[in-house]
């Protein structure tokens, strides 16, 4: 693969993490406040600090999800929009998914070994990174459709060479 496919598959992933991430969020934050904020009006006897205390861990929950969603989403765009500061976020965001074993640890390592290794200069100069190989099977720019494809493949000459006859093991 080339690094310009490494780039756009570890832009994509870091995409998905953060939308996976902020998904859980948009569950959790209604999911505390339509089942704890019943149960803490039910009795009258609950003291006011209660309520405070269900607060700050809300506020908590959110902000380390919140932290956890933005990196990766600003990773994923700067990738894919090959901006300059897309190494920087990458590592980040990396260094913040490792916390999230298996699936993050699996990207936060997959990213750090494309950043430091193979894409290390790709983020730096220009994006003139060498063409991918092209397929053996298309001759020119214009072959992409199966009609131009078979027309080329019926103008090709053709030779037969017989197959090559087993060996007598009979004796």
């Amino acid at each position: 693969m080339t690094p310009q496919d490494h780039n756009k598959i570890i832009g994509i992933m870091h995409l998905i993490w953060g939308g996976f991430n902020t998904l859980m969020m948009l569950i959790m934050i209604p999911f505390f406040l339509i089942f704890m904020l019943p149960l803490m009006r039910s009795d009258p006897k609950v003291p006011p600090e209660f309520f405070a205390f269900f607060t700050a861990i809300m506020v908590a929950v959110f902000a380390f999800t919140l932290i956890l969603s933005v990196p990766p989403l600003l990773a994923g765009y700067a990738m894919l929009k090959r901006k300059r500061w897309a190494k920087v976020m990458s590592v980040i965001a990396a260094c913040l998914e490792a916390i999230s074993m298996p699936f993050g640890t699996a990207l936060a390592v997959y990213s750090l070994w494309f950043h430091f290794g193979p894409g290390q200069d790709f983020h730096r100069g220009g994006f003139d990174a060498p063409p991918a190989p092209d397929w053996h099977g298309l001759r020119d720019g214009s072959a992409y459709d199966w009609e131009t494809q078979r027309a080329a493949q019926s103008s090709r000459p053709r030779e037969y060479t017989p197959p090559k006859q087993p060996p007598d093991w009979r004796g």
